[in-house]
């Protein structure tokens, strides 16, 4: 028999203890693990992320500090009336949730800017004083007008604008000779000639960079008491004018303004837009400028090369009444035909017992 001493009992007991403590730790870590739950999984935004099971959506906001930004009011032309008019939203699937409703596995938060408005507009319609001519302009008929322009609500900036003929039409007994395109060193000094020992007066629709080229026809015109108006800056034709740019079309009319402003003194309030072209949209440009557009009623097309004297005189009293706007060109080429064609034309006119005047008067 193997005698056990008390001291091996207690090496025995000892190393017993060890083991049985060793094989309990496992057991106790796997059991603190199992009661922790695992994490939730959302989507904020395009991302992916993991959260405790027991967050609250308000939380979920604070702690990744989410905000969406404001909208802005806008006038007219997109100037910022009111910065944080349109506030953004966080929504929870896709919809508006208290901050206290607890975040689920699976749940998708998005951050919502608010959007940019750009304010209402309105209708003011009001009847200007006096008689007066359309705009477009196409012939010196008066009658009572209409302004029709759409503004911003709150700003008042306005949109676009346009005129309307109201009640009874007065038909002056007159016509107005008009010339576009110039000035043109060879025809507008004979023009002016004939105009002048005619006891003639007319309106020269000038394009800005000729006037500025050739000031002394400028002077001319001027000195012979003629009117002048804007016929634009450089006289664009493809896009046409009314396609243009706004900032172009701004362009051609500002320009030759201030220059016939700066260099003669000259305040026109008169534009033909080159070829007729308009929209309500030049309308509104040269009305911000205190121009209204003149266009025409008798048109013999005596720019085109083959056109004769007795051709362009015929077409132009053949359509002449009173009250007509006629367009001829005393620049843009040799208008030999037209300048021929320019006694017989006013002899014309004033044996229909009709005045020659000018567009402003």
């Amino acid at each position: 028999m193997v005698r056990v001493s008390p001291r091996d009992h207690a090496r025995v007991g000892a190393r017993a203890a060890v083991i049985l403590g060793i094989a309990i730790v496992p057991v106790l870590v796997a059991a603190a693990l199992g009661e922790l739950p695992p994490p939730l999984e959302i989507t904020v935004g395009n991302e992916t992320a993991l959260v405790a099971r027991d967050t609250m959506f308000g939380r979920l906001i604070r702690d990744r500090d989410l905000h969406a930004e404001f909208g802005r009011l806008l006038d007219v032309e997109g100037k910022v009336l009111r910065y944080r008019a349109y506030p953004g939203r966080i929504l929870l699937n896709g919809a508006t949730a208290a901050r206290s409703t607890p975040l689920s596995n699976g749940d998708t938060i998005q951050v919502i800017d608010g959007v940019d408005r750009i304010e209402g507009t309105r209708r003011v319609v009001t009847l200007l004083e006096g008689l007066r001519p359309g705009n477009p302009q196409r012939t010196l008929d008066t009658s009572q007008v209409e302004e029709i322009r759409i503004e911003g609500r709150i700003s008042h900036k306005s949109v676009s604008v346009r005129f309307r003929a109201v009640g009874d039409v007065t038909q002056p007994p007159a016509v107005a000779l008009t010339f576009d395109d110039g000035p043109w060193p060879d025809a507008t000094p004979k023009v002016l000639e004939i105009l002048e020992r005619m006891n003639a007066k007319a309106t020269f629709f000038v394009i800005g960079y000729l006037a500025q080229r050739h000031p002394d026809l400028i002077r001319a015109e001027i000195e012979a008491s003629m009117t002048i108006g804007s016929h634009s800056w450089d006289h664009p034709r493809s896009p046409r004018f009314a396609d243009l740019e706004p900032h172009r079309i701004l362009t051609e009319m500002s320009q030759t303004n201030e220059f016939l402003n700066s260099q003669f003194g000259l305040q026109t309030s008169l534009f033909r837009p080159p070829g007729g072209s308009y929209d309500e949209e030049v309308v509104h440009m040269a009305d911000t400028l205190g121009m209204r557009i003149v266009l025409w009623s008798v048109d013999p097309r005596d720019w085109t090369g083959a056109k004769t004297p007795e051709s362009i005189a015929d077409a132009v009293l053949a359509k002449v009444r009173p009250g007509s706007i006629i367009d001829l060109h005393d620049g843009g080429g040799d208008q030999w035909a037209t300048i021929q064609a320019l006694p017989r034309i006013i002899e014309g006119i004033r044996a229909m017992g009709l005045r020659l005047v000018t567009i402003d008067e």
